[in-house]
């Protein structure tokens, strides 16, 4: 995984451009966080690694709830019967309605009050239930793909870790001055050959407590840490998958040396990128981007199809066709 300051590191040495020199700097930043959203639009943003889970809890009375800043656009959700918390919970799956006059008409049914959904509407950057719920807390999931924001933050790595157990989450620092703004970054404890290293990977920081305590989303599976001094770094990054990003390198140093009139420099990173396609160098994907949209490009929202190695690859294809049936029938 690449760090926001790895990323922008990397491409400054590519744009043989100083770390310095915050003009040539600031067009380099804005290279990046450019060629992430335009990574993640790819295919309409129909990608794996953009699918996200929220929850929320109903209100009593209320019809509309607001949709999570996270979330780009939501394409599901489901409600409980209660908090979720219970093995005897009912999972409610109301229809998701489309058209306004639609819903207009199920509104003049005056459906009422009750705890069981029957249709759900989004609308602007909230989605309404009806009927309308009758109880609060009980549980509502949503699913959606990912909404992006611009990477700004270098890399933090004053002080060690101290303690985190194996299969734990808890993570406890020594001289760190860690704040509540690492939320959502990642960190990593670097493998070494003493005792007290890390496993290399790196795990998204859930929540934070105090300038020495933060708390994982999932749980560390390298060896325990006990009184240890271990070397860390924590980052912003992506979504896009560690063997793929650094195609936002090769994009941003293609902009550049296309903005510098070096065409032929720029043309070599194009081709790294997705063998030329967005500079119209190709009608084709090539590049890292062909590799990451063959392998990333499934996802619960229907069927895909490949962006390469077949007539299918042009960007106007369709998205689903009706003989790739979820049913499996042809």
């Amino acid at each position: 995984m690449k760090t926001f300051t790895i990323l922008r590191n990397r491409t400054a040495k590519y744009c043989n451009v100083s770390t310095s020199d915050t003009v040539q700097m600031a067009v380099i930043d804005a290279n990046i966080n450019d060629s992430i959203r335009t990574i993640c639009n790819l295919q309409g943003g129909k990608l794996r690694f953009l699918e996200l889970v929220k929850d929320m809890y109903t209100v009593a009375d209320q019809e509309s709830y607001q949709i999570p800043n996270g979330f780009r656009k939501l394409i599901d959700l489901y409600i409980y019967s209660d908090d979720g918390t219970s093995s005897r919970s009912t999972i409610y799956s109301p229809e998701m309605v489309f058209d306004p006059v639609r819903w207009k008409r199920i509104l003049q049914y005056r459906l009422g009050y009750q705890d069981v959904p029957y249709f759900t509407y989004v609308e602007n950057t909230q989605f309404k239930v009806q009927p309308i719920p009758a109880t609060s807390g009980n549980l509502i999931k949503l699913r959606g793909r990912l909404q992006t924001r611009d990477l700004t933050i270098p890399d933090y790595s004053t002080g060690t870790i101290t303690s985190i157990a194996n299969a734990g989450t808890a993570i406890v620092g020594s001289s760190t001055v860690w704040t509540a703004e690492m939320v959502g970054s990642y960190i990593n404890i670097p493998v070494t050959q003493a005792a007290n290293g890390g496993d290399g990977f790196w795990y998204k920081i859930a929540a934070w407590t105090d300038a020495t305590h933060i708390t994982l989303e999932k749980p560390y599976e390298g060896t325990s840490i006990s009184a240890g001094t271990a070397t860390y770094t924590i980052g912003q990054a992506s979504a896009i998958p560690e063997a793929y990003d650094v195609g936002i390198v090769y994009r941003a140093t293609a902009l550049y040396w296309q903005n510098q009139g070096d065409d032929k420099r720029a043309k070599a990173y194009w081709m790294m990128y997705d063998g030329g396609m967005e500079a119209g160098l190709r009608d084709e994907y090539g590049g890292l981007m062909l590799q990451m949209l063959s392998n990333e490009g499934e996802t619960e929202e229907g069927a895909y199809i490949p962006p390469g190695g077949s007539s299918l690859n042009m960007p106007q294809a369709p998205y689903y066709l009706p003989y790739q049936d979820a049913s499996g029938f042809s």
